[in-house]
């Protein structure tokens, strides 16, 4: 697991093994809340196998999907460092395996190697900044932008291309309301009129982009370009 992990793979043999003794495999199921939001972090977090979902409550009380942390990629990461409770709660999306280190433990490391501290905070801009964004345009924009956008990002992070160009991407239509926040009823709405309209084709479960750059418009971005 840690040599898919940025920055981990080049420490030196004895803090690997260290950060073997000490750090625990969990096995997650589908629904299960790893953390919570205000909850101290204790651990910093990775995805082995599955999907984890990072979410909010909004003051209406609906939930909104910020992130979603495929395999290989950290969570929980920033706060563990700063010794500041987790902003957000994380929620097992599928059958999932995490790994989980005590927060002091990669406090220690990444006091010790500031390369390390760099590779993660790298991994982790991009994402927290999109996050932002994310939420910023919940407000902002019409929903079937919103919906567009969030599509292309889930193609590029946890999309399967079939037939050398089609991406199918495992995911329902209430996981897609929560991440725009909006009602599934306006996501199963949208999602028909684009298939109609070809640019996406759908099963339970599942959905294919047959036409990503028409999406790409949609969402407001350059054909090609996916967040």
């Amino acid at each position: 697991m840690i040599d898919g992990l940025s920055g981990f793979s080049a420490l030196p043999t004895s803090e690997r093994e260290r950060i073997a003794n000490a750090t625990r495999v969990v096995q997650a199921a589908d629904g299960r809340t790893l953390f919570v939001e205000g909850q101290p972090s204790e651990s910093l977090w990775a995805v082995a196998h599955g999907l984890i979902h990072i979410v909010k409550r909004r003051p209406d009380g609906r939930r909104v999907v910020l992130d979603v942390i495929p395999p290989a990629e950290l969570f929980g990461a920033v706060v563990a460092l700063e010794d500041r409770p987790y902003p957000a709660t994380a929620i097992a999306a599928e059958p999932s395996i995490v790994w989980r280190m005590p927060a002091v433990l990669a406090r220690d490391l990444c006091r010790d190697h500031a390369e390390l501290r760099g590779a993660i905070l790298s991994q982790v801009t991009s994402r927290l900044r999109s996050a932002h964004d994310r939420v910023g345009s919940v407000a902002l924009d019409r929903v079937e932008r919103r919906l567009g956008s969030i599509l292309l990002v889930l193609a590029r992070k946890i999309g399967r291309t079939e037939e050398g160009r089609v991406t199918s991407l495992d995911v329902t239509r209430q996981d897609l309301a929560d991440m725009v926040g909006t009602t599934v009823e306006t996501t199963i709405r949208i999602i028909s009129r684009w298939q109609r309209d070809q640019i996406v084709s759908s099963s339970r479960g599942q959905i294919r982009l047959e036409n990503p750059a028409a999406l790409a418009r949609i969402a407001g971005q350059a054909p090609g370009r996916q967040a």
